[in-house]
């Protein structure tokens, strides 16, 4: 399986620690799992809890970036003690953690904190930005930060510019104006630089009952931009959940069933009518057996079998996994598919 861009940073999907994400990520085989570092975003005080008790069992070795900022991009309130928290427990267990945080919040650290940041050998800025380029305040703050980072012995930087939803249309200007923000970044001896968007619809209320396609200009916008940078900027995407996605966002749209379905330009949306058993069989079966010529197959990935068990009448009701499985087959889908087939 080799890379279509092996000179290229691992692949970066942010994850929200969701139990069936967790499921996604656990399920990924170590060809995938090798060429994959996701960011995990951790948000409330039950989540810390959460990937104190279960990061071993869901990363276990691999490499992981993990960002307790909030929406804004800050660690707000509770949270850099909840980050200090679960970096003393990495760093005692020897996980292979990457701490990422904003700029704003590195170049406020304490003394202690930084320390116990670059004691993991790597230290991720993550940047957010509404245009195509950086501000002369986020560029100063940024390079601020990759210098306090190369400042402490061993320690090395890498930098997320984070796009956060991605533009419905884009021209070759603001590819290149974004391209030289990057490569100026990269020119300042970094380990590697990503840049980051999301392009998942908000909301699936235009879609009723049955198909709808949506768009992934996240990977449309990555390939513009890095076909104009000189540096090797690495693929980071928010999968198959909007960059604004919260656990109420599910509870809220939790009545009606949806398959999404990774596909090279866009997402395929499969949505049923309620959320029971029967719903989620029919709508499988619809992918596997009407989409036959985009469905990958059970060897694919963990996703794609769950899929295809579902869809399967020789296999009883009992044994398939339904509901909120969705969401796991997607991401694990959805993953497989971008380190398999694009990137």
């Amino acid at each position: 399986m080799p890379s279509s861009y092996p000179h290229h940073p691992a692949y970066i999907p942010v994850i929200k620690w969701q139990q069936y994400e967790q499921y996604a990520l656990r399920h990924l085989p170590a060809e995938v799992q090798d060429r994959v570092t996701p960011c995990i975003e951790i948000r409330t005080s039950k989540q810390h809890q959460n990937l104190v008790d279960n990061y071993h069992s869901v990363r276990a070795s691999h490499t992981t970036l993990v960002d307790y900022s909030d929406p804004d991009g800050r660690l707000s309130g509770v949270r850099l003690a909840e980050f200090r928290d679960f970096l003393k427990i990495a760093k005692t267990n020897n996980y292979s953690v990457v701490p990422t945080l904003s700029p704003n919040d590195l170049n406020s650290l304490s003394f202690q904190d930084l320390n116990l940041l670059a004691s993991f050998g790597e230290v991720a800025i993550r940047e957010k930005i509404s245009d195509f380029s950086l501000s002369s305040g986020q560029d100063s703050r940024l390079r601020a930060a990759i210098g306090k980072i190369k400042s402490v012995d061993n320690c090395s930087a890498r930098v997320l510019i984070d796009k956060s939803q991605a533009p419905e249309a884009w021209t070759r200007a603001n590819c290149t104006q974004l391209a030289n923000a990057i490569d100026q970044i990269a020119a300042a001896e970094i380990k590697s630089i990503h840049l980051l968007s999301g392009a998942y619809p908000e909301s699936l209320t235009t879609v009723k009952t049955g198909m709808a396609e949506f768009k992934r200009n996240d990977w449309a916008l990555w390939k513009d931009v890095n076909n104009i940078c000189t540096s090797n900027v690495g693929f980071g995407d928010y999968g198959i959940l909007n960059p604004y996605w919260t656990e109420e966002t599910l509870e809220l749209r939790g009545q009606r069933l949806a398959i999404r379905y990774t596909r090279d330009q866009d997402w395929l949306i499969l949505r049923a009518d309620g959320k029971t058993r029967d719903h989620s069989i029919a709508i499988s079966q619809i992918l596997v057996n009407v989409y036959s010529s985009d469905f990958k197959g059970a060897s694919y990935s963990y996703g794609d079998k769950l899929l295809e068990e579902r869809a399967d009448p020789m296999v009883p009701d009992k044994d398939k996994k339904c509901g909120h499985y969705h969401i796991t087959e997607g991401w694990n889908h959805h993953i497989s598919f971008v380190v398999k087939d694009q990137y």
